[in-house]
């Protein structure tokens, strides 16, 4: 791991001319069997750690099938595999800044979801290590699964490139605990002085960050449920102790108190909070609504369902989108 993390593609072909050729001297050349070693340990088997972790996933055939073949194309190639092995090891080390854009410059999306996919192994090896169940690596990769099916549908190709968010999950920074997923957090963190909402609150303080995952109703009795499995979880296995959750979505719209009935799942989950708007005008959930329909187009978005409905008639008659936050005491 440690040789693939710091070396490139060009050394390692380099590394291996000299050793072939008989070149170096005696301790440098043992330094360099022992690099390449690793590397080829790294890569040993890499098809079968791909089918291995991509069984996780609950993809459909086709989406399976592509993402196999691509995989078995990747293996096939030293350069490619050297590649892969490394962008992983610098995915995986949480002391390594890693950004997606600059990583997976001109990769195909099926490197990209191949290179999540391995680095599955190093995730859970970190819940191993923290007795973590293994039913909560399974229900945090699931993630993984939901951004290649929307990749698919923004794009109409199979994987994903430029997920920056799933760093988290494969980090073990983020775990979904039924309906939601958590993160550790403090005030700060957030851009929210929690004084202004007169709140037991300071900077400084201990959160647990709620995302939603997108694969589901938002049941109230869900969301309770997942906010007393995170009490026990961060206590149990990291020995966390926060003093309220704390989420920022566009699901906070304060119009969707005006929009959707008292007895909405939105308006339900909001309620669960103490809420604020933030910023000003923000379209961004449109994007969770429609996938591909922006403020500019929205007389062209559908009109299926009731929530749907009511956010085309509230932009087109002159209203505006905007995020906001809450924080949930414990």
């Amino acid at each position: 791991m440690f040789a693939l993390s710091i070396l490139s593609i060009n050394e390692l072909k380099l590394f291996k001319k000299i050793i072939h050729e008989k070149f170096l001297i005696c301790n440098k050349k043992i330094k360099f069997i022992i690099i390449l070693r690793g590397m080829m340990n790294e890569m040993n088997g890499l098809f079968e750690k791909y089918e291995k972790y991509a069984g996780y996933y609950n993809l459909c055939e086709e989406g399976r099938n592509v993402l196999r073949e691509a995989a078995e194309k990747i293996c096939a190639d030293e350069n490619l595999c050297i590649e892969a092995v490394g962008i992983k090891n610098r995915l995986t080390d949480v002391s390594v800044d890693f950004d997606c854009e600059t990583e997976f410059k001109n990769k195909s999306a099926q490197f990209g979801a191949f290179v999540f996919t391995l680095a599955i192994e190093d995730m859970e090896k970190f819940y191993k290590e923290k007795n973590i169940p293994h039913d909560i690596l399974l229900a945090t990769v699931s993630d993984l699964p939901i951004w290649i099916y929307h990749h698919r549908n923004w794009y109409n190709e199979w994987g994903f490139a430029t997920y920056g968010w799933l760093i988290n999950h494969v980090r073990g920074k983020i775990f979904r605990l039924g309906r939601l997923q958590f993160e550790m957090a403090k005030i700060g963190d957030w851009n929210m002085p929690p004084e202004e909402l007169r709140l037991d609150l300071k900077e400084g303080d201990r959160l647990l960050g709620v995302h939603i995952p997108r694969d589901g109703k938002l049941y109230e009795a869900a969301c309770l449920d997942s906010f007393d499995r995170a009490k026990e979880f961060f206590s149990r296995y990291f020995n966390y102790k926060f003093k309220a959750f704390s989420c920022f979505s566009w699901l906070f719209d304060p119009a969707f108190k005006d929009l959707l009935p008292p007895d909405s799942n939105i308006i339900k989950f909001q309620r669960l909070f103490v809420t604020f708007p933030r910023g000003g005008e923000n379209y961004g959930g449109l994007f969770y609504i429609f996938e591909n329909i922006t403020k500019e187009n929205i007389k062209d978005a559908p009109t299926d369902t009731y929530f749907r409905k009511k956010i085309v008639e509230h932009i087109l008659s002159g209203g505006i989108m905007q995020g906001g936050g809450g924080y949930r005491m414990v």
